[in-house]
């Protein structure tokens, strides 16, 4: 019986991980490309590049670092003409947002640690992308919703509140976030 526990354990761990990888992959390849569809986005880009940060948690480090590594290895010359810089945020450590930002990526945390940055960033006029969608209803703007089709999903009353504007194609291919799914 606890042999058979521990292959059952051993292939949990082991799938979730793939899962996991898998949807950081599909997360690496579609964060950029949002940040393109932001009306006026060039007038915000300093410098010919794109500055995204991380926000993680210590138990997000490896996510964290495979996540990077997928965003250079999708774009390894930028999107659209513009070089891609990331920056890390711990969230135990942030002390205030960074105004070249133009998208904060936000790993699992508190629902205090996640309203506190997309707050901040909104000051910012950053996108907030949320690793898991569920994190919508912490004011975050975009997340992924993996289902028959990946699609982004939006927080149309995050988006509405932050004074960020999308171009319209941002809406006709994304699902609408309800707080009550």
């Amino acid at each position: 019986m606890k042999i058979i526990f521990a292959l059952f354990l051993l292939s949990t761990l082991l799938f979730s991980q793939t899962i996991n990888n898998s949807l950081l992959k599909i997360h690496a390849n579609i964060m950029p490309k949002v940040i393109m569809l932001e009306k006026d986005i060039e007038k915000k880009i300093k410098n010919k590049t794109i500055h995204i940060a991380i926000a993680y948690e210590q138990s997000n480090y490896k996510d964290m670092k495979y996540l990077i590594q997928e965003i250079l290895r999708e774009h390894p010359d930028g999107i659209s003409g513009y070089n891609i810089r990331i920056s890390l945020i711990k969230y135990s450590e942030f002390k205030e947002s960074d105004s070249n930002t133009n998208m904060l990526y936000m790993f699992p945390s508190s629902k205090d640690n996640l309203e506190k940055l997309t707050k901040a960033y909104y000051s910012s006029k950053a996108i907030t992308f949320a690793s898991n969608k569920e994190y919508l209803k912490y004011n975050a703007m975009i997340s992924i919703d993996v289902g028959k089709k990946v699609k982004p999903i939006v927080n149309l009353v995050a988006i509405k509140n932050s004074g960020i504007k999308f171009k319209p194609v941002l809406l006709s291919i994304s699902k609408v976030f309800k707080d009550d799914e």
